[in-house]
Order: C-alpha cells, then structure tokens, then sequence
C-alpha cells in the first residue's frame, strides 16, 4: 500500500470527527451523455478511492449491533429501492435477516431500460460509493457472498467497478469479497427475479415467485437485490456526519443526448426539466421510463420529484427516467414505438406476453399510423384489460401502464389519429416495427 494511501485510511477516522453534520450529493454534478455509447461527462471527475475517502471519509463497519443501527436508519429516512419497485428498503433487509441461511447481496447495476443511465454515472464515476454500499449491505446481513451484476457491453461500468474493487484490495480494506458478474443485454435481464435465475445457473428470465426472494433466492439463499443508486444512499445512510433525506438522480431525455440530474426531495419537475431543457415548451411527461406513465405538462409541472407526492397523483418515478414530450411530438407514436419495443423484448414465458403485448403494439401502430377503425379503440382497451395482472413476471403490466396512460392523456390525439391525421408537425411516422 502506498504512504498515501495508508495515511487516507489511518487517519480518516479523527478527520471525521471533527466535521459537521453535512448534506453530500452523490455526483455533485450534472452528467451528459451523448449517442448510444458515447459519453460526455461534463465537469465531472471520476472519484478514486483517495478522492472517495476525502469526500465522505471511511466506510462504517455494520456488523453484528452496528448493521442494526443502520437499518433502523435506512427505516427513519424512509430509503425506498431506486431499481423502480421503490420498495422499503429497511423492510426486504430485515426479511433477509429473518431468513436462516447465508445471504447473498446483489448490487444490481444492469440498466435494462433503453432510456436511463443513472446507474452507468454511479458505476462510472462514483464507483467507491456503490461498492461501500454493498460492502456495508454483506456486512449488516451476514453475507458471504456479495455481487456486482452488470450487462454484457457495459464495458465502461465494468472497467470502473474492476479499477475500484483492485484499488480496494491494494488499500487493504477489512471488507467482504466482492466479484462482478454479467447478463446478456437485453430489457429483462436486470430485472430482480431474472438476476437471481441467472446466478442460480438458468437463463437470464423473469420467473413467477411464490416466495420472495429475501427468503429464497441465489440457490434457495436468502438474497437481497438492490439497485446501485439505493447501495450508494445506503453508503451515505451508514455515516453519521452525512444528513439530509436522500436526494434522488434522474435521467432526463433532452435531444440528442441524455441528462443525469440529481434533486433534493422539494424540486419540482419544471424545475428538474428546466435545468436540462430550459424553456423549451413541452406538453406531457413520461415518467418511470418505457414501463411507466404518461402525464400531461399542466398536471404534474408543480409536483415535487420524490415518490411520496407523485403516488398520490397516481405517479412513480419508477427507475428515475423523465422523457418530455415536445409541442411538436406526437404522443401516439412515440408510445407506439414503445410498446412494440416492449413487444419485442417479451420474455416469451407466458400468453399475455407473448401474444397480448403484441396485440397491443399492432393495435398502436396502426392508430400511430391512422389506419385504424374506430371498432379498434374498444378491442384494445378490452386487451388491456384481459392482460393487466395476468403475466408470470410484470413485464405485460408495464406495457398496459405506458399505453394505458397514454390514451387517455392522449385523448384528442386518439380522436385526431382515428380520423387519419395528427395534430403535431414531428418527424414522418410510418411504421417502425421490432419484429
């Protein structure tokens, strides 16, 4: 170990205390990235291990009474999974606590959804911090096995996280093993249950679970799947000059590039959206991604981004993704080409996926494209219907939230496009099939 670094470890700890309470971002910085696979960090450095320790010191120990305080922690600053389930976090850690067995921790970093990159700005960037969280997480439960689960192609996060995990081993740090372990790039494979399937040896799939996987997941084991953005709260959460409710990072598609924003618990969404986009006019809003729901400008604009306040106007932030509409946009294509994107990454395991989402997708496409009968209206809100709840994972859902959402904020243009025309100057929309 160098000098350095032996002095960043060994005198950390008296450092700390001499600071006060503070509230620390976790990329203190917006994020560009531009293209399918280049980015554009702007103004950002990549924080290694000397950097990470002298911005939030060392990582806490959790074992044994010190994982307890943690955990009632994470229960009073109301930590909810950032994966888009937004389940309480304190919650599925106690169910694993519950369960006998060795546990294994998951840091789930695999961004299915096409549109966000919040997770690949952590990996990239602030990989120390993800991987404090899983250490603290491995700690608190007792498990002896703690994995970082990436996509295949996402060299970049891979190469940080490797980089990382090497710095921490040469530093020397008293922390449970850590590996990296990949999926094939497709939408589902990020999701939980498919994780747990591919590190128990199967494919990369969705499954129906009859129990949960805190009890019984990674080879029947007790295991806990967590996005990385909730391992790096869980970091924060765990040192106690840190305060503050947890902020949240959003991807916010602007054209030509995408946004990752990071907003306190109060920003409203025309100011989260202003800071990326201006004053460019926009008329709706899809919020939580491909799986998510749309909304119109004028009945969200005020709402503050955190989800307690979206859920009680029947919203979620999902996976953290914002993709306004501009005045010119078509809302109709734009969720025709997303349920046929949805369609085309069925998992191919049950009817409602297979047969039901594509269905659906024919069914947009051809009212995106005005070739649609007014009888078609009704057979789609009947296949959305026939389909919501009934898939073996909740990929259909998903597709019947977004399309569901979008017919009726959408409304006038349902009535425009069924009479062959369109009220929006976009680009030419013929039909773009994924087969």
């Amino acid at each position: 170990m160098s000098a350095h670094l032996r002095m960043v470890r060994d005198g950390a700890d008296a450092q700390q205390t001499a600071r006060r309470p503070v509230e620390q971002p976790l990329l203190g910085a917006t994020v560009h990235y531009v293209g399918a696979a280049t980015e554009a960090f702007t103004d950002v450095e990549v924080e290694d291990l000397i950097a990470h320790r002298r911005r939030f010191g060392p990582r806490p120990h959790t074992a044994g009474p010190d994982g307890d305080a943690l955990i009632e922690t994470l229960d009073e600053i109301g930590l909810s999974g950032r994966g888009g389930g937004h389940f309480p976090v304190a919650a599925k850690w106690r169910a694993v606590r519950r369960t006998r067995g060795e546990a294994v921790v998951v840091a789930n970093g695999a961004e299915g959804e096409p549109l966000s990159r919040k997770d690949a700005a952590l990996l990239e960037l602030r990989p120390h911090l993800v991987l404090d969280g899983l250490a603290c997480a491995a700690e608190a439960l007792g498990a002896t096995d703690a994995v970082i689960w990436l996509h295949d192609g996402a060299d970049s996060s891979r190469a940080s996280i490797e980089r990382a995990l090497a710095e921490r081993y040469s530093a020397g740090l008293v922390e449970p093993s850590m590996r990296v372990e990949t999926g094939p790039d497709r939408y589902l494979s990020g999701e939980s249950s498919a994780v747990v399937r591919a590190l128990s040896g199967g494919p990369a799939l969705p499954q129906l679970q009859r129990v949960p996987t805190a009890c019984r997941g990674v080879d029947g084991r007790p295991t806990l799947v967590q996005n990385v953005e909730t391992l790096a709260r869980v970091a924060t959460a765990a040192r106690p000059h840190i305060t503050g409710m947890p902020s949240t990072l959003l991807t916010v598609i602007a054209p030509g590039h995408r946004v990752v924003v990071e907003v306190d618990p109060r920003t409203r969404l025309d100011e989260a959206i202003g800071s990326v986009l201006g004053r460019t006019p926009i008329h709706a809003v899809l919020l939580g991604g491909y799986g998510g729901s749309w909304a119109a400008w004028s009945d969200v604009a005020d709402v503050a981004v955190n989800e307690k306040d979206l859920r009680l106007r029947g919203l979620s932030l999902g996976a953290g993704i914002v993709l306004p509409l501009h005045a010119d946009d078509c809302g109709i294509t734009k969720s025709a080409e997303i349920i046929d994107y949805l369609a085309a990454s069925s998992a191919r395991q049950c009817g409602p996926c297979v047969f039901g989402l594509r269905a659906v997708a024919d069914l947009m496409i051809d009212l995106a494209d005005g070739s649609s009968r007014r009888r078609d209206l009704p057979r789609m809100r009947r296949f959305l219907a026939e389909i919501a709840g009934r898939g073996a994972c909740s990929h259909p859902d998903g597709g019947v939230r977004m399309v569901s959402s979008a017919i009726t904020t959408f409304a006038d243009d349902v009535q425009a496009h069924l009479k062959g025309r369109c009220r929006h100057a976009g680009p030419d929309r013929g039909r773009h099939r994924h087969g």
